[in-house]
């Protein structure tokens, strides 16, 4: 009885074992986001769950590399990235890890968006609504999905820089964000 039983799991390790075989861990979760930082500058966030050698480089509209750096053995960093010096237009902040690559377009322009409130998809279920600066104000805030049924709706006063993570289950289709302020109403899509 004990060969049998052995061998019943010896098989069964063999078997998992080869089941297992030419399937790859996922690779951890990575990520970044994108906000305007002030009137000339924006601030990249990048996240991993996994060390390694980030590549940050900044094409301008032509698609001409205009700055390039290495951050070295890095999980995660915040760094602000100056346009001061640069003409007014779209630029795409690109972020290789060596494992994938993600890339946000930027518009620069002098003149600072007096609401600058910014959107990321996070995953398939939850945004982060993220604003930059040093004012306080009370803001409305209403999620609609593309029928425009609300799907939140609320107010909160603000201190500062402002960053919510709203979770907003799976959903199919664009999803708008309507920010309310002193200083009038904007529609962000994601």
């Amino acid at each position: 009885m004990k060969k049998i039983t052995l061998l019943l799991a010896g098989v069964l390790t063999a078997g998992v074992s080869w089941a297992g075989a030419g399937y790859e861990t996922p690779k951890g979760a990575t990520g970044i986001a994108v906000v305007r930082n002030d009137e000339s500058s924006f601030k990249l966030y990048y996240k991993s769950e996994e060390k390694a050698d980030v590549k940050v480089q900044i094409f301008d509209a032509d698609d001409k590399v205009i700055f390039s750096e290495v951050i070295p053995k890095s999980d995660g960093f915040a760094r602000p990235y100056n346009f001061v010096n640069l003409r007014e237009g779209d630029y795409t902040i690109r972020v290789d890890n060596g494992a994938n690559w993600m890339s946000e377009t930027v518009s620069y322009h002098a003149d600072v968006d007096p609401n600058p409130f910014h959107i990321v998809k996070v995953d398939q279920e939850r945004y982060l609504l993220t604003r930059a600066g040093n004012r306080e104000e009370v803001i409305s805030v209403r999620i609609l999905d593309e029928n425009g049924a609300v799907l939140y709706e609320g107010s909160q006063k603000v201190e500062g820089a402002f960053a919510q993570l709203y979770n907003l289950g799976r959903r199919q289709g664009v999803i708008s964000f309507e920010v309310s302020g002193k200083h009038g109403t904007r529609m962000l899509n994601k």
